[in-house]
């Protein structure tokens, strides 16, 4: 039989890391990242922006006029539809085939939105109610008639700054 003797034995130290401090966080990798972020941001967003949507079905003119587009309600004139502000509002056949110079369905759709808009103006200081303008897009290929019926429905309803909208042309 072995016998280990107490002077034989290996001498091992038992020792444990202890942890003091805190986490010291660096800030300025951090200040970079944030500053980068903020740079990006800043570049990507545009004061002047584009305000109107335009819808993928339509080629809208050329022009090379300078004004930039106010923010109003919009009357796109596509090859099957006209909508108001995104909304479906009548088919373009039966206005097309009509004789009459007034698109009852924009009319009615019209009168509501100037209703709302005037509605707003009574109730808030800030914003202003009726100003009587809208914007109209049309696709190049759509006949002025059309779009002269759409002017006239917009100016019975009292819509009388229309503004028509194109494409800048570089």
């Amino acid at each position: 039989m072995l016998q280990i003797h107490q002077s034989e034995t290996p001498h091992f130290q038992i020792t444990r890391r202890v942890r003091t401090g805190a986490f010291k966080l660096r800030l300025t990798p951090m200040i970079d990242m944030f500053t980068i972020l903020l740079v990006f941001l800043l570049k990507s967003y545009s004061a002047e922006g584009q305000i109107v949507t335009i819808t993928e079905d339509l080629k809208l003119p050329e022009s090379i006029s300078q004004t930039a587009p106010k923010v109003t309600s919009v009357i796109s004139i596509t090859s099957k539809w006209i909508l108001l502000d995104g909304r479906p509002v009548q088919q373009i056949e039966p206005v097309m085939e009509n004789e009459r110079m007034v698109v009852d369905k924009l009319y009615d759709e019209l009168l509501n939105l100037r209703a709302i808009t005037e509605g707003i103006g009574e109730i808030s200081t800030s914003l202003r109610g009726f100003q009587g303008t809208i914007a109209i897009q049309s696709d190049r290929e759509i006949p002025f008639g059309l779009v002269k019926k759409i002017m006239i429905t917009c100016g019975q309803v009292g819509y009388n700054d229309m503004l028509l909208m194109v494409l800048q042309k570089d």
